[in-house]
């Protein structure tokens, strides 16, 4: 299962992905950013995918020109209320000071609003961490009350607030990345993976598709 969109693909993470993410999760300058900085083993990793391979998280590993780059997280997903907590890090840093961070924040949000239908979103961010503070300030997240004070602070978005705060950096991410229609693929490979199929029946009752296609790699849903 991927999604493709302004030059980025997201996809589902895998257990062949595993290791990758565990050495890049260990990383320093990773680590830093996070509450939880214990050394983390391979069988650590492995439980961890066992409790986060269902339909209320999506973990996926993005990819920006051809290079794998990082991971997007939604945990936490409440169907109910349609509220998920989201997070992404980026490994490598020589994409820290690029304007990767900013496409890929927005359409990580986008995609949770516009692909998945939801209505508010939630991060954490440590308190100290005033840059990631300020960067998600300008996707129209506000600290949440009772915050102030703690270490792992909860910060949230609405749907309106994050498209009228955002609108400016949606029409510099256009001029950057010449691919704004977003294709929703479920590949072949997944036909018969519940998970997924859970996430392609979200996908068709929250939106209307401009096509549908059968291809080599699967079920392209087309949204303009």
């Amino acid at each position: 299962m991927k999604a493709i969109k302004y030059g980025i693909t997201v996809t589902l993470l895998k257990e062949n992905d595993l290791e990758l993410v565990r050495n890049w999760r260990n990383n320093p300058l990773v680590v830093q950013n996070y509450e939880f900085r214990d050394y983390i083993t391979a069988e650590m990793q492995k439980e961890w995918f066992s409790t986060i391979n269902n339909i209320h998280n999506l973990y996926t590993i993005f990819e920006y020109r051809g290079e794998k780059v990082g991971v997007i997280n939604l945990k936490n997903i409440d169907w109910e209320k349609r509220e998920f907590e989201g997070g992404i890090f980026i490994a490598d840093p020589k994409f820290h000071k690029t304007a990767l961070p900013a496409i890929l924040s927005y359409m990580t949000t986008e995609i949770q609003f516009f692909l998945f239908g939801w209505e508010r979103g939630y991060a954490r961010v440590l308190r100290e961490n005033t840059a990631t503070q300020k960067f998600i300030a300008g996707l129209g997240y506000e600290l949440c009350p009772g915050q102030e004070e703690e270490n792992n602070q909860r910060w949230f978005v609405t749907r309106e607030h994050f498209y009228r705060k955002t609108a400016k950096l949606k029409k510099a991410i256009l001029l950057m990345e010449q691919d704004p229609a977003m294709r929703f693929i479920v590949e072949k490979e997944d036909f018969n993976n519940p998970v997924v199929l859970q996430w392609e029946e979200v996908v068709r009752k929250n939106l209307t598709p401009d096509r549908v296609e059968e291809t080599a790699e699967g079920r392209v849903y087309f949204f303009s």
